[in-house]
């Protein structure tokens, strides 16, 4: 090869070394840009005026489009809060499945006669335009399709502390409840890495309770615990043979459970087998999923088998995935065949598709947005079968949503006709548009 040729062949490596890189650094930066698509974003206004834009952290907990606000609803009737206008405006947009040409004191009369418990409010963050505090322990939680509701926070975390900013010129910013004017919750435009962290993105299988995937926080479980891991850099601790280990989530490819402890294999290859730790034996308190096509789903550590970490989601769960949300609408079915097609106030309390039903399949938790539902079957006085619209079935009870708890159901079946009240021991099916 002469001098020639080598200096071509020299500069075409080059070339492709550089090409290499460039097309690396692009699948990096899209894949950060992905994950942080998942984390709550917006900006924060004070009461003085003062904004702070970037990734959130509502209280020490929720950090992800798919988290949960919990709280209570002073009542159904979100009519009072809006004005003439509003209301027809968002009736006109909305069409047959908005509430909002409905008289809703009939509403809180039926509640008044036969609801037996408060009103109860959960609802992913990805539903929610923006929250305004109205009080030490209150706050209007504005929807996207524009409908406020008044929040209760007595009992509840998530009304009445604090918000955190990952400004993105000041760092982490911690604002108090009454130092809010308004949070408002936008799409991210940052170029930043979440500040808070990236999440844990994984497939877990619970056995015969079935396999889910989606972001999941580690030893969660049913009661507060703010150690648990949710992010990539948090650790997995316990200990081998050799002494104490603290893994990284982001270098775990799996984990297996196994007698006392668990088989850890990392991306690498390389394999522990750790025990002596509430992260790795029965003192776990659960493994929480958020499964998009599902809702938020709490494995008990009797029911894991294994987590598979995974580099991507293929459904969204970007704030642009949550859509309009629309009033709940479909055909109730009853014990004598009568069918009753409308507007639905499920357990004279849920009204729209935003909101949650629980549930649970021995001790697997559910909390399933209605927008997921396709069907729900009264089977017992104590159980019900749900059926989603990605085709899942789960046999849910412990829960009055499914169950004669239930108060029944409300079926509008035109803006001006009397509602049908149909008690839950008269339900045959419930089909949902």
């Amino acid at each position: 090869m002469n001098r020639t040729e080598h200096s071509i062949h020299r500069r075409l490596r080059q070339g492709l070394l550089a090409l290499g890189v460039i097309v690396g650094m692009l699948i990096i930066i899209n894949k950060t840009k992905a994950q942080t698509n998942l984390a709550l974003y917006g900006t924060v206004t004070t009461i003085n005026g003062d904004t702070y834009k970037g990734y959130l952290r509502w209280g020490d907990d929720e950090t992800f489009w798919t988290d949960l606000i919990n709280a209570q609803k002073s009542s159904n009737d979100f009519l009072k809060l809006l004005s003439e206008k509003e209301i027809k405006e968002i009736s006109n947009k909305d069409g047959g499945d908005s509430w909002l040409g409905i008289d809703l004191g009939v509403l809180s009369i039926w509640e008044d006669k036969f609801s037996r418990t408060n009103h109860q409010f959960d609802a992913q963050f990805g539903d929610i335009k923006f929250i305004k505090p109205s009080g030490r322990s209150k706050g209007l939680a504005t929807m996207k399709n524009n409908v406020t509701i008044e929040l209760l926070g007595p009992g509840y975390e998530d009304i009445g502390g604090s918000v955190s900013v990952f400004d993105d010129e000041l760092g982490k910013v911690k604002i108090n409840w009454d130092r809010i004017e308004k949070v408002e919750f936008l799409q991210s435009t940052s170029s930043q890495p979440n500040g808070f962290g990236e999440p844990i993105l994984a497939k877990v299988n619970a056995g015969r309770r079935g396999t889910f995937t989606g972001t999941i926080q580690w030893d969660q479980g049913v009661s507060k615990n703010t150690h648990n891991e949710r992010f990539l850099d948090d650790v997995l601790n316990g200990k081998d043979r050799n002494g104490d280990k603290e893994i990284p989530f982001r270098s775990i490819a799996k984990i297996t459970k196994n007698r006392n402890g668990v088989d850890v294999m990392l991306k690498s290859g390389r394999e522990f087998y750790l025990t002596g730790s509430n992260d790795v034996n029965d003192e776990n308190s659960g493994i929480l999923i958020n499964d998009p096509e599902i809702g938020q789903i709490v494995i008990p550590w009797r029911d894991f088998e294994s987590l598979e970490t995974i580099e991507e989601l293929k459904t969204g769960l970007k704030y642009s995935d949550f859509k309009s949300p629309k009033g709940l609408r479909g055909k109730v079915i009853t014990v004598n065949g009568e069918e009753h097609s409308g507007l639905i106030a499920y357990d004279l309390d849920e009204a729209w598709e935003f909101e949650i039903l629980d549930g649970q399949d021995d001790r697997v938790t559910y909390k399933i947005p209605f927008k997921n539902i396709k069907n729900i079957i009264p089977k017992n006085y104590a159980y019900s079968m749900v059926i989603l619209r990605n085709g899942m079935n789960v046999l849910l009870g412990e829960s009055r949503d499914v169950s004669e708890e239930n108060d029944g159901v409300l079926v509008f079946t035109s803006k001006d006709a009397k509602p049908v009240y149909i008690r839950w021991s008269k339900i045959d099916e419930i089909i949902f548009d």
